[in-house]
């Protein structure tokens, strides 16, 4: 199940991780709307996800398939 990807994948997902961070911390500057909060974590969070996509070098499908359940 484990995958390989390319030079150009990881630099996809590490692009991805810095526009998605670059939204929290728009997101984060107007702080003064509560609800924007939320939004600006789970952004954190899936810039993290890419981030560590790339850095091991891990297909997002592979990622993804490793969630779900194992069904006898």
């Amino acid at each position: 199940m484990y995958k390989k990807i390319r030079f150009i994948t990881r630099l996809k997902y590490v692009l991805i991780a810095v526009l998605l961070f670059i939204i929290e911390i728009i997101l984060l500057l107007t702080f003064f709307l509560m609800i924007t909060i939320p939004f600006a974590l789970a952004a954190l969070a899936w810039s993290g996800l890419f981030i560590y996509l790339a850095a091991i070098g891990r297909p997002y499908s592979d990622f993804t398939a490793s969630l779900r359940w194992n069904r006898l």
